[in-house]
């Protein structure tokens, strides 16, 4: 099972609160709240502010509006921070004056900057401490905007990728998506750029030729009356200045693997920019008369929670990701929310639930953990509406069959989420905690697709996928779309032919090719003629009928079996640093059920005759001074097959050996080094296999292999 993180740090260097993730009972989120309120609380008391809390802020055209609960008859102080920046400071003071009234305001305009993209906190002014997280406006009502479209759409049927406008009409698709590069919108070179726009008094140049092709797309989407999801995206290559206001400070381009990148929120220069093309696409793009074409909704970014190769923020832990991906969504709200009154904004996810696409939490981590996360920096600063842009592709993106997913159960730790139990992410998001003013969060589904497998059973195969999760997504009333990606298999997408039409083979990468038997199946979804087209489907996934096709039932979460450990070493983490000697093989692997979170492993398959060793070099930490836990190396030792006679399991640190086993084929067990002899100095620790005669099936499997503290008598 997974482990999961005990405590992040998201604001002000407080310690916010034990994210509980997965857990799916009413105790274990009451217990969530509750740890909530009282980390808060801690807070309010560690300031000894009395009248700290902002309870409300609000923006009118002309003024920033506060209102306190507490009042006081102290002088209190309104700070200022502005979003972003990845150091905290005290902030600037914009207003003094006695607690008790209770209520404050401001300019909205300060030289030309709009103080709407801030937060702020109070504390008494004679405080020294520091005060608790900036509070943001969350109250946009008596701000001038616009509500042109309806929130409601008559399908939820849609196109990723769409290439041929009338062919998207005559599939009868509600919804097509549109990625929007703002590196590619942004002109920073030309002296005198053609097309250009005013914010905050600076002149901000674009580039015609995405600016034009932008508006023929959404312009023909509006005429065909088809709703537009847009991607918002920061492309960054090998060729981006290192000093461009685009690239974000732990973002190196000659580092991005694939291009989407992080926006720059940690610099005052790269939160302007962010601001200003966003509030630039909703005021062209939401206009009553569509003169441009329209946009209905933007995702902000790509699968965040696969940063590093979707969302690249360099190697960065888990919290910091998820910091610098709230100040993009709160920026994104504030520019939205404050031209048009309901333009909803969706933070982007895979499927990777519990589990994460990469064993390395530096590159990535679970869409349970990124959801816990944004929630809890959401609500400390003022909550607001937020949505969930979902991407359920199958297990197996090469295997269309989702209804055989084995690591999608019906449970709220499940290590993906597919379509085969995409009823969790919807009853997940509707725990109370969750709720935006009573309300379930939108969920839209954004990027998802089925491979077309070669040979004569493809073909109806993916139409069979697509009739099975279009009949569940039209049973969860929580998803408002679904955008199939994609309309024509693109011939460089990793192998991946998930076109409703094949490509033409031609040169060209967008070369319209014949209909697959999916066009006729995805043309009748929502219509009359829905059930005689998808009747094939029922024999193909193995049932009669398409009545409860959606569960209400879910299990319960499966106990986790390690407890929380603080690890100062992580030898899966670092097996590309270590040195081998006399193996057959050396490889990562997850242990565990196919419907659980494995954990992290490295095999090594020892040779026939001689020892197998992994050299690691270790920093062995002290001992912790606070709490005498000391350092202590933790593992199990598994012989992963149960046809091997037996192998044997060692461990060394500078030579001497501190441990020593003999499993036989399908054995496991735990074990516990005290490494206090070596605390505070560099050694070089060794795990070692040997065959004990016949190597044959000898998948010797160190699970969970680290160093971590123990205050002995009390356990981890």
């Amino acid at each position: 099972m997974q482990k999961h993180p005990i405590t992040k740090r998201y604001s002000s260097g407080h310690r916010i609160a034990d994210l509980l993730l997965c857990l799916n009972s009413s105790f274990s989120t009451q217990v969530l709240s509750r740890w909530g309120v009282f980390a808060m609380l801690l807070v309010v008391l560690h300031t000894r502010c009395e009248a700290a809390g902002l309870s409300r802020i609000a923006a009118t055209p002309g003024e920033i509006l506060f209102v306190w609960d507490e009042p006081h008859q102290e002088e209190v102080c309104i700070r200022e921070h502005p979003i972003g920046g990845l150091s905290q400071n005290n902030g600037r003071v914009v207003w003094t004056g006695r607690g008790s009234e209770g209520r404050a305001s401001v300019g909205r305009f300060s030289e030309g900057t709009d103080r709407l993209f801030s937060g702020y906190t109070i504390a008494v002014k004679s405080a020294h401490e520091a005060p608790e997280p900036p509070k943001y406006v969350t109250d946009l009502e008596r701000l001038a905007r616009r509500n042109a479209f309806p929130r409601t759409s008559a399908s939820k049927k849609g196109i990723a990728c769409l290439l041929d406008a009338a062919d998207g009409r005559g599939l009868g698709v509600a919804w097509v998506n549109q990625n929007i590069d703002i590196a590619g919108l942004l002109d920073f070179e030309s002296v005198s750029p053609k097309k250009s726009f005013e914010y905050e008094g600076r002149r901000i140049g674009l580039r015609t030729g995405a600016v034009d092709s932008l508006d023929k797309t959404l312009g023909e989407a509006a005429r065909a009356g088809q709703r537009v999801t847009g991607i918002l995206l920061n492309n960054v290559t090998k060729r981006t200045p290192r000093d461009s206001p685009l690239v974000h400070p732990l973002t190196d381009p000659q580092s991005v693997p694939l291009g989407p990148s992080a926006f720059n929120t940690a610099t005052s220069e790269g939160v302007f920019y962010f601001r200003a093309i966003v509030s630039w696409l909703v005021d062209r793009y939401t206009r009553e008369d569509a003169a441009f074409g329209r946009l209905d909704g933007l995702v902000i970014g790509n699968e965040m929670q696969s940063h590093w190769s979707w969302y690249h923020l360099g190697l960065a832990e888990p919290d910091t990701v998820i910091k610098e991906y709230c100040n993009a969504l709160r920026i994104a709200d504030l520019a939205t929310r404050s031209l048009h009154a309901d333009f909803p904004i969706y933070v982007s996810l895979d499927h990777h639930w519990c589990a994460s696409a990469s064993e390395d939490p530096g590159k990535g981590f679970s869409a349970v953990e990124a959801l816990e996360g944004i929630h809890t920096i959401s609500k400390s600063g003022g909550d607001f509406p937020w949505n969930v842009a979902f991407h359920p592709y199958p297990e197996n993106l090469l295997d269309p069959r989702f209804w055989r997913d084995r690591a999608a159960p019906l449970r709220f730790d499940a290590p993906k989420v597919t379509f085969q139990n995409l009823e969790v992410l919807p009853a997940f998001l509707k725990q109370e905690r969750f709720l935006y003013n009573g309300r379930v969060r939108r969920i839209a589904l954004t990027e998802q697709g089925f491979h077309c497998q070669k040979g004569k059973d493809g073909e109806e195969m993916q139409a069979a996928a697509y009739a099975l999760a279009w009949k569940k997504v039209v049973a969860l009333p929580e998803i408002e779309s679904f955008l199939y990606h994609r309309h024509v298999d693109h011939p460089h997408e990793f192998g991946l032919y998930c076109g409703i039409r094949e490509h033409d083979g031609s040169s060209n990468v967008l070369g319209i090719g014949r209909k697959r038997k999916f066009w006729e199946v995805m043309q009748a979804a929502g219509t009359p003629g829905e059930e005689n087209a998808f009747a094939f489907a029922l024999p193909v996934i193995g049932r009669s009928d398409w009545l409860n096709i959606v569960s209400t039932h879910f299990d319960p979460p499966r106990p986790p079996q390690k407890e929380q450990r603080k690890v100062a070493y992580d030898f899966v983490l670092h097996l590309k640093d270590a040195r081998a000697e006399n193996l057959q093989a050396v490889e990562k692997r997850k242990v565990g059920m196919p419907d659980e979170v494995g954990e992290a492993a490295i095999l090594e398959h020892p040779k026939a005759t001689g020892r197998g060793s992994l050299f690691f070099n270790v920093e062995i930490p002290p001992v912790d001074a606070a709490t005498q836990a000391h350092p202590v190396l933790k593992f199990d030792a598994l012989l992963n097959h149960s046809k091997s006679s037996g192998a044997g399991f060692h461990v060394t640190v500078d030579g001497i050996e501190v441990f020593s086993m003999l499993l036989r084929g399908g054995g496991r067990e735990s074990a516990s080094v005290d490494l206090s002899p070596w605390s505070g100095s560099s050694v070089v620790v060794a795990l070692v296999v040997d065959a004990a005669g016949d190597p044959a099936y000898d998948w010797a499997t160190w699970v969970s292999p680290a160093v971590v503290f123990q205050s002995f008598g009390t356990g981890l």
